[in-house]
């Protein structure tokens, strides 16, 4: 499906200054909206003394007008767990949203989309939760499908957010952490529409694990109920008495994840061919900065099976500049990059790496070339863009080790 016929991608996660990052949205905002957005993370600072709660650093406005949310980084996140962690782990997981929602809550803010990928670590293995408010996701509403597995059956209903759904969220990131998927499990193949019939109208099933306590398993049944009135209110006052009787700690290990931009996923549909059979890596570009000093680089990349990302728009250069990228040099665990230009740019190193959706982003600024690690065994695709006042430039893409790179 287009891009044009659904809700694309919320917005880009790039590299933002010092050790943070910049969440950019695709467009402005108007008067209204913009209040609105203020007064959100002006309740939202009550419950700063929180730390479950990532906060908001700074609100800016890059040179396009498109609205950036700049706040600290974190690397992990809850997205691609895909096996159960230990009881004692879950439960600070579960803890830490928990009480984020409370005081969230309590502040008269609702988060309006807990997922596992708003759930991070920071760098001392501290869960937080990011992205509180519903103002943005109503001015930026993502693809119906993206995550419907976590969804609570009112919000894929009628978009309805509240402290009810958010409680869902909860259940929904609990049950992930006890069992290593979501609540209701994606089948391969299956319609969008009996997709979300099942969200709608099918009963969770319930957690079976032999070392989860009762107790914990019936509160995340609770909350993840389709009758929102009967999702537990207090879920933080149980989930801290839970976690006083648990066994020791053991701590948390998610991967690290080694990119500097980072997508929502897009619409899935087939990966394109090519004629040798070979799966396309394609990049599809456009860099944006501000007064927020980053970039953010929306992407078209498909690297395996149902891993399609629908291109994002492409920047029109306003001058005849040129970028030329040499052939990488392969050295097995990095790779040489070389570049030249008839202009005066800042740079960045686009690479997309098989099997990842989300592409990584190297700024180098005014250099000319670039040592980048890679990992043995896999096929890459690099592209250099330039930035100046007068608009964004891409090299063409260069393939290692096989890829197909689409332009």
């Amino acid at each position: 499906m287009s891009s044009a016929s659904r809700p694309g991608p919320v917005a880009t996660i790039v590299a933002g200054p010092g050790d943070t990052v910049l969440k950019v949205y695709p467009g402005s905002l108007d008067r209204r909206t913009r209040a609105a957005l203020d007064r959100e993370q002006a309740a939202l600072s009550a419950a700063a003394h929180v730390p479950a709660i990532l906060r908001v650093d700074e609100i800016c406005t890059p040179a396009e007008g498109r609205i950036a949310l700049r706040m600290p980084r974190c690397d992990r996140s809850l997205a691609g767990l895909a096996e159960p962690l230990p009881i004692r782990d879950a439960l600070l997981v579960g803890e830490a949203v928990a009480r984020a929602l409370a005081a969230a809550h309590a502040a008269g803010v609702v988060h309006g989309s807990v997922t596992p990928g708003n759930v991070l670590l920071r760098y001392t293995g501290e869960p937080v939760v990011a992205d509180f408010g519903v103002t943005l996701r109503r001015r930026f509403p993502h693809d119906p499908l993206h995550d419907l597995e976590f969804a609570a059956p009112e919000t894929v209903r009628d978009q309805t957010m509240d402290e009810r759904t958010d409680r869902y969220g909860l259940g929904a990131v609990l049950h992930l952490t006890l069992t290593g998927e979501p609540p209701h499990h994606a089948v391969v193949g299956e319609q969008p529409a009996v997709r979300i019939h099942r969200v709608l109208t099918e009963p969770v099933p319930p957690i079976t694990r032999p070392d989860v306590p009762g107790e914990l398993a019936a509160l995340v049944a609770g909350l993840l109920a389709k009758d929102p009135e009967r999702r537990p209110a207090d879920a933080d006052v149980q989930l801290s008495r839970l976690l006083d009787a648990a066994p020791p700690a053991i701590p948390l290990d998610l991967p690290a994840e080694p990119i500097l931009v980072l997508e929502p996923p897009r619409p899935e549909q087939p990966p394109p061919e090519t004629a040798s059979g070979k799966r396309k890596y394609g990049v599809a570009t456009g860099v944006i900065a501000g007064i927020c000093a980053a970039v953010a680089v929306p992407w078209s990349l498909t690297t395996a099976d149902n891993d399609a990302v629908v291109p994002g728009s492409r920047l029109p250069p306003a001058a005849p500049v040129e970028i030329t990228l040499s052939p990488p040099v392969d050295h097995e665990t990095f790779v040489e990059l070389s570049w030249t230009s008839n202009a005066v740019l800042d740079y960045a190193v686009v690479l997309a790496e098989e099997g990842r959706r989300e592409p990584l982003v190297i700024m180098v600024h005014r250099s000319e070339q670039r040592r980048v690690e890679v990992r043995p065994g896999l096929r890459y695709c690099f592209l250099i863009q330039g930035m100046n006042p007068q608009g964004t430039y891409e090299s063409r893409p260069q393939p290692i080790r096989g890829a197909v790179c689409t332009p």
